[in-house]
């Protein structure tokens, strides 16, 4: 399949259809879109609480964005809609390869992926540990990772039950890339990586969503630098760091 201009045709239609049915279903105050690069490849992350989370970004901020779903997602009656959509599975709880290659394949192709690096939804509202898969993607990809931070969703039914709807918060920030180095990235590296992301999605959330990650007060990235102004090693498919074993 040739990425480079795979769209999904009904990519489109379901964005507009869930933009139309937001209307209904709460208040969105969203900050930061500016931030979204409108071209090119992008990695999004988000925190996990609600089952709308991914679908906001997705909805809102370009039309090719292609989202990491649990593979059970896939096993069920409602299979044709996501892969209409261009979602692809993921199996949580082990190191998915197939995955993470095929996000590659995408990025290589100058689209945008979307990853909850959780793995699961957060019943109690605070960042979970999340999986290295965002650090081993973040750190061989070389693409701008735009982290988005959401929450209010978990109080939407509660609201559309008493018709106040209850507003939904999306933050957004910079991107920012994993500064490139000669070497390979270690194991540690990697997991270092991954938490400086989540620290990043944390310090846009409210003290008591933030979870694991809850002490970003003296936060300092070593790993990540801004985006802006820096070129991107996956700027072409020729030039996308290998997945290598």
């Amino acid at each position: 399949m040739d990425f480079t201009r795979f769209v999904p045709i009904f990519h489109p239609f379901a964005n507009y259809g869930m933009r139309f049915l937001y209307h209904f279903m709460f208040k969105l105050d969203m900050q930061g879109r500016e931030h979204a690069p409108k071209t090119g490849p992008l990695l999004i992350i988000i925190n996990h609480t609600h089952f709308l989370d991914p679908l906001i970004p997705t909805s809102y901020l370009r039309p090719d964005v292609f989202p990491m779903a649990k593979i059970d997602l896939f096993e069920g009656k409602w299979k044709w809609m996501f892969d209409a959509y261009g979602a692809f599975p993921v199996r949580r709880g082990e190191a998915d390869m197939q995955a993470v290659k095929h996000a590659f394949r995408l990025l290589r192709a100058g689209h945008a992926v979307l990853m909850a690096p959780e793995g699961t939804r957060a019943k109690t509202g605070g960042l979970q540990q999340a999986h290295e898969g965002v650090g081993l993607i973040a750190s061989r990809a070389c693409v701008p990772i735009l982290p988005v931070a959401l929450w209010g969703a978990r109080d939407m039914v509660k609201g559309m039950k008493s018709l106040n709807l209850v507003t939904v918060h999306v933050r957004m920030r910079p991107p920012m890339i994993v500064q490139p180095r000669e070497t390979k990235f270690t194991r540690e590296d990697i997991s270092n990586i991954t938490d400086e992301i989540m620290c990043s999605l944390a310090r846009m959330l409210p003290p008591e969503c933030r979870g694991v990650y809850s002490e970003v007060e003296g936060f300092a990235p070593r790993y990540l630098v801004p985006y802006h102004g820096m070129e991107s090693k996956a700027s072409g498919k020729s030039e996308v760091m290998p997945l290598t074993n």
